[in-house]
């Protein structure tokens, strides 16, 4: 099931990450997945280029709901990029 932003949380910024291992920032359009894994897909910047439908797969360090805040505010055991 995909799990959009919605506004009000794109206003809160909640739909954005920084990978700095990678130097990424991810402006995600909606997640993907459930349990521990999950899919952020949306744009990357990468040294200030602009990869539109990138995608980041990561585990979450615990299960959690299928609830856009909780997965956001979990901290990730391990992610990598879907080519």
């Amino acid at each position: 099931m995909k799990l959009y932003f919605s506004e009000e949380q794109k206003a809160k910024e909640l739909h954005k990450i920084y990978l700095e291992e990678d130097d990424l920032t991810l402006e995600a359009e909606y997640a993907e997945g459930d349990g521990k894994q999950f899919t952020l897909s949306g744009i990357a910047t990468i040294e200030g280029e602009r990869y539109h439908e990138f995608e980041v797969v990561f585990e979450l360090e615990k299960e959690v709901e299928q609830d856009l805040e909780q997965i956001m505010s979990t901290d990730w055991d391990w992610y990598d990029f879907n080519f």
